[in-house]
């Protein structure tokens, strides 16, 4: 199928026929992704009634008007034979489902990142109260840390050694130099466009506990007060029953957070692929009744709604009546398409690489032959069938360039709610929000030398040996 694609773009770049193969191009395009999302579909939508039978996910009840809406929809696709009208209804009310799970996603993560917080003010007492092995001296154990840090094999794997060590070893610089490093962060997004500024934004204000939803107010409240009392708290004066009590507290609650996550990120999953599915439905090469994708998915559909449904005649097998002979017989279905994700894959990745060189070359031709729509669904197709489950389909659609003005009030304004947050913050605390959005701003050194001086220096100038003592613990771990 993907030599039809490339031939398409061939014979484009060769200044074919573009009133007849753009429309190729979109057919076969819409093809692919349809086959895939379907093919995703069927084994996430299998998995998703496992654990919904198993219940070994507690939150499942919680999302059962969103899986409801989607199990409608699934039904309404498979056996209602919807009109084209009705597959563009459905394909927005699906976008408007997937944007409710967003925002619910949002929240869940500004929770676990403030969680991730007080763990590393935890994780840094706790060899106040429990002992402590032998580590290596501070110069000895900086030569070695340096040394791995440059041992990556290009300078994106020794960037990331970098932040990997920024955000594990004790933070002893200075609120004003740490200000600095952000308003350098800032300004090198000068001339780039709004929405990388705007990202950045989002990431730091998410590790700094920063970030503000008016979705927070209706989801997961329940975390609040938790937080509330976390925040409350002065962890220089822990002693050891306030710090199991509280580490008790913390890993209750971040698994919570984790069994939320894990569902809505397979709603998501779901949720994204159904949308593909009825978005490309137009150009869906046509079916066998008997195609296991689609048995295994009615299947499955069936079982959760509890309806009736003529897809189990195909089993052949007058015994297949109980759920759990049901859903082995949907389980057997497995074998009739593997190996076949892999080539529609491949297809895939050739449908994403010469999607935005189509778009450019041959933009006038597409409004002209009214293909427009049909190519901005494409790109929404090529979003949701990479690895982001909640990739925002507006990013890299504005045009605004940020310019040295709007960097520096946007610096001003984001060191100044910096500042009105650390106020009245306990030190250990302004510190574990440091280390954890030094990660998420560009690296600030220039030298092999100036790493190796930030290395010695955070060592030398810590004198809690217990802080000291996990970050070492924490990098050797990660050096090994």
């Amino acid at each position: 199928m993907s030599s039809k694609i490339r031939n398409c773009v061939k014979e484009l770049a060769k200044s074919g026929d573009p009133k007849k193969l753009i429309p190729e191009y979109v057919k076969q395009s819409m093809r692919i992704y349809n086959n895939f999302a379907e093919m995703q579909f069927m084994m996430e939508y299998y998995t998703f009634y496992e654990i919904f039978q198993e219940g070994t996910n507690p939150y499942m009840e919680s999302e059962k008007e969103t899986a409801e809406t989607l199990h409608k929809m699934v039904r309404t696709y498979y056996e209602a034979e919807p009109s084209e009208v009705q597959l563009k209804e459905m394909a927005e009310e699906l976008l408007a489902l997937r944007q409710v799970v967003l925002d619910k996603m949002q929240v869940l993560t500004a929770y676990t990142d403030c969680f991730v917080v007080y763990e590393y003010v935890l994780n840094r007492i706790q060899y106040r109260f429990d002992d402590m092995e032998t580590m290596p001296e501070d110069s000895v154990f900086a030569q070695g840390l340096v040394e791995y840090i440059f041992s990556g094999e290009d300078n994106t794997a020794v960037s990331d050694n970098i932040r990997v060590m920024l955000g594990q070893l004790p933070v002893r610089i200075a609120r004003s130099r740490y200000f600095d490093w952000l308003r350098n962060s800032i300004s090198i997004y000068i001339g780039s466009d709004k929405d990388s500024l705007d990202s950045f934004l989002y990431m730091f204000r998410m590790g700094a506990m920063m970030y503000q939803d008016e979705h927070m107010k209706e989801h997961y409240t329940e975390f609040v007060p938790v937080l509330e009392e976390l925040a409350a708290l002065d962890f220089e004066k822990f002693d050891r029953d306030m710090y199991q009590i509280y580490e008790e507290k913390i890993l209750a609650n971040a698994s919570k957070l984790n069994d939320i996550s894990e569902l809505l990120l397979q709603l998501g999953h779901l949720i994204n692929e159904m949308y593909s599915i009825c978005a490309s439905a137009g150009h869906a090469e046509e079916k066998k009744e008997n195609d296991a994708v689609r048995l295994v998915i009615r299947g499955i559909n069936a079982l959760f709604l509890l309806n009736g449904s003529d897809v189990w005649k195909y089993s052949g097998e007058e015994h297949v009546g109980t759920e759990e002979e049901k859903l082995a017989w949907l389980g057997e279905q497995f074998e009739h398409v593997e190996g076949k994700l892999e080539t529609i894959y491949n297809s895939v990745n050739v449908c994403g690489a010469s999607l935005e060189e189509v778009m450019g070359s041959q933009k006038e031709m597409i409004t002209s032959l009214g293909l427009s729509e049909d190519f901005k669904i494409l790109e929404n197709l090529s979003f949701l069938s990479s690895d982001s489950v909640f990739a925002n389909l507006e990013e890299n659609r504005q045009d605004e360039i940020v310019t040295e003005k709007f960097a520096e009030e946007t610096a001003d304004a984001l060191i100044a709610e910096c500042k009105s947050f650390f106020q009245g913050k306990s030190r250990m605390l302004r510190r574990a929000v440091m280390a954890n959005t030094l990660g998420v701003m560009p690296i600030q050194f220039h030298s092999q030398e100036e790493v190796a001086d930030y290395v010695v220096d955070s060592l030398q100038q810590c004198d809690d040996e217990a802080e000291k003592y996990v970050a070492k613990q924490l990098l050797l771990e990660i050096m090994q």
